[in-house]
């Protein structure tokens, strides 16, 4: 009877270990440090929003949503609030709706321009000013999207 005991105690908690080992492990990697790469989403809608508004990418630099979380990209942190910012700003005036794909962002010396792919196959620009401490929209631009 002992020897039972002590096989079901043995065997309970190898169980619970196991658990434990994976629930922890998957744990571990979904908060690790890391990079996480865009997606392939984010790569077709940068070209088409470079093809259709023709955008000089010697000026402004494309980046993506998941840069301006990062801490450590090439983007100075007052840059990536002011970019963030723009984004609520354009959220608070309907520019990105529910059904809208990722946005992307080109972020230049005193401008954000973010692109923004719509469900029924357009694509918008939407320009701001950052030079201030409050962005200011300078430009909103609607094609349909190039492929």
């Amino acid at each position: 009877m002992n020897k039972k005991k002590i096989f079901k105690w043995f065997t309970m908690s190898v169980g619970v270990l196991t658990l434990a080992v994976l629930l922890l492990g998957n744990v571990s990697s979904v908060f690790s440090t890391e990079k996480v790469k865009h997606l392939d989403v984010e790569d077709t809608i940068k070209a088409s929003a470079i093809k259709t508004f023709d955008i000089d990418t010697n000026k402004v630099k494309p980046h993506f949503s998941s840069e301006l979380n990062e801490k450590s990209t090439s983007l100075p942190e007052d840059i990536k609030s002011k970019a963030i910012r723009t984004f609520l700003k354009l959220t608070d005036e309907g520019g990105f709706k529910i059904g809208d794909y990722i946005p992307i962002y080109f972020i230049g010396e005193n401008e954000v321009s973010i692109a923004i792919k719509h469900s029924d196959g357009t694509i918008s620009l939407h320009k701001f000013d950052i030079s201030k401490e409050k962005p200011i929209k300078t430009d909103h631009i609607v094609k349909e999207a190039k492929k």
